[in-house]
């Protein structure tokens, strides 16, 4: 089997990030090749699939004490089988291969294939069971791009594995999303590689047909995780003080008694997820995307910040003029949601990025012009 493109990512994984980077980066390069065929790689590692939807299967070389621990925080078999089933109905919305693992991968053809986005080289996270793939390597194509690929937690210090530097070598066009995975890049290739928006500032969310809008109206949205005790209550006053509702998105089988509404994952497709986003008043966010789709329907928003997120977006925040916002206090609610968001600004900054991360995938697939 002969495929044109394909793009290889975090596949079917109940994540609403991940889908939206994976939906727009198709989205995109499907309308930069429209003569040609742009399809997702149907390939998730299997332990990286157990890790999400087979819990006993993933705990099993776990320590006996050490499994009992984890199960603790496992949800019901039936809520699983739902979140799987909600997932794989929008993941099958976009074009794909069959499932593609090791043992038919030889059986299939690309003339190219793109890494990205996500951190899908943070090889040091074990669900993603060090999958070479993940890096390129294993697929039979003519070229290995990567767009917008980040290598997450890993130390721009690291020594990196010898699968990963033979196949960062072997890459033609490179991208980032972030400049510490640049700085790793140009480590082992000598190039430093540019940097490039995410996925999800390339497509038009505002104008696409499958977003569903919410029922609930003038709500202030709750996504992540690690809220700070100060954080919440603060939102809450706030919340009341503005009459408005608090409306939580499960982040990661959250249990949010302070918020007026708990959305479960199981009950909630990446469509409405990200129709909650566009409609609501303010934006409550501790998690990447949640910042990215915020800012991408223009919404005052709290970011209250970890040192895992900060180090994806210190310096896009910095470029936009916002860093010193989330930076100073994390818990001042109050001064987050009532600040004055300059987007007229931001979008210009954002045109900017928006242009020259497209230039980055108009020379990755040979176009010029506007032809191929």
């Amino acid at each position: 089997m002969r495929y044109d493109i394909g793009i290889q990512t975090f596949w079917n994984v109940p994540n609403y990030g991940t889908f939206a980077q994976a939906y727009a980066l198709q989205k995109v390069l499907q309308q930069l090749n429209i003569n040609k065929s742009v399809q997702q790689i149907a390939h998730l590692d299997q332990h990286h699939f157990d890790f999400y939807f087979n819990r006993k299967a993933y705990l099993r070389d776990y320590p006996i004490w050490k499994k009992a621990f984890w199960e603790s925080f496992f949800v019901k078999t039936k809520e699983i089988e739902q979140k799987q089933k909600v997932f794989m109905n929008a993941y099958d919305m976009i074009p794909h291969t069959e499932i593609i693992d090791a043992t038919n991968i030889a059986d299939y053809k690309f003339d190219k294939v793109f890494l990205g986005s996500d951190i899908v080289w943070d090889y040091t996270v074990g669900a993603f069971n060090n999958d070479p793939l993940l890096f390129g390597k294993g697929f039979n194509t003519q070229e290995i791009d990567a767009y917008a690929a980040s290598f997450g937690t890993v130390s721009v210090d690291a020594t990196l594995p010898d699968y990963v530097v033979n196949a960062l070598k072997d890459m033609k066009h490179i991208s980032v999303r972030d400049d510490k995975s640049a700085e790793l890049v140009r480590r082992v290739t000598g190039v430093r590689p540019q940097v490039v928006l995410d996925p999800t500032w390339l497509w038009d969310f505002n104008s696409d047909c499958n977003i569903i809008k919410p029922k609930e109206e003038d709500y202030i949205l709750v996504y992540g995780q690690d809220f700070t005790s100060e954080f919440i209550n603060n939102l809450i006053e706030y919340a009341r003080e503005h009459n408005k509702r608090i409306i939580a998105l499960d982040c990661n089988n959250d249990h949010y008694t302070w918020c007026d509404k708990l959305i479960s994952q199981d009950q909630l497709s990446p469509f409405q997820w990200i129709g909650y986003f566009k409609y609501a008043a303010e934006v409550a966010t501790s998690t990447f995307h949640g910042i990215m789709l915020s800012l991408i329907f223009e919404k005052n928003f709290a970011f209250c910040k970890t040192d895992f997120i900060m180090a994806k977006v210190d310096k896009f925040l910095q470029e936009l003029n916002l860093f010193n916002l989330f930076d100073k206090n994390q818990n001042d609610v109050y001064g987050m949601l009532d600040h004055d968001f300059d987007y007229s600004f931001i979008n210009n900054i954002i045109m900017h990025k928006r242009e020259v991360s497209l230039e980055f995938l108009r020379k990755a697939c040979s176009i010029k012009d506007g032809t191929k």
